[in-house]
């Protein structure tokens, strides 16, 4: 009979440790995934789509990355992808309902290119780099559910003059609705 009492009460603290465990657990979480629908406003008609995420590291600083491709012109495919730091701002916590945040980081452009055949001096080709910055909000209806809404614009380095204003030129904004999961 000892050892039926002491085996019931080993399972009953086993139990409240790993309730207890888990509740402490889910009041905070590490990461941050989404997906997303936006616009860029380098060419007309251009949408974007893709996947990306945060990994939050210390009280609020973040480092991620996401890819996004053109929908709907499979002609003028461009993707871009991108990785970085951002700040989340009253961020870690699963009773917070909104998380502004900022960020900053490297992006690499992929795409065809339509430069009319011309050739250019110190042409990089048809790839691209440059930083991007970005600002946003995300909101949480739900505990692990929630909408992001951001503005990221891109500065790829590029020389060509009046070809800065067509995609890949020198910067671009695009505009962001993402459904998120934490």
């Amino acid at each position: 009979m000892r050892k039926g009492q002491i085996a019931i009460w080993a399972w009953t603290l086993l139990v409240v440790c790993a309730a207890h465990a888990r509740a402490q657990t889910t009041a905070k979480y590490c990461c941050e995934g989404y997906a997303f629908f936006g616009r860029r406003t380098s060419t007309p008609g251009t949408n974007v789509g893709g996947v990306g995420g945060d990994v939050l590291i210390y009280k609020g600083l973040a480092a991620g990355g996401d890819v996004g491709t053109t929908v709907g012109n499979p002609d003028n495919r461009v993707t871009v992808g991108s990785v970085g730091l951002s700040y989340h701002i009253l961020c870690c916590r699963a009773d917070r309902k909104v998380e502004p945040f900022i960020g900053a980081g490297y992006s690499y452009l992929a795409g065809d290119i339509n430069t009319h055949g011309y050739s250019y001096p110190w042409d990089p080709g048809q790839d691209r780099t440059g930083p991007n910055f970005s600002q946003g909000l995300i909101v949480w209806p739900a505990k692990r559910v929630g909408a992001r809404f951001e503005v990221r614009e891109y500065r790829m380095f590029v020389s060509y003059g009046a070809l800065e204003n067509v995609i890949p030129g020198g910067k671009f904004v695009e505009f962001r609705v993402a459904v998120m999961l934490r």
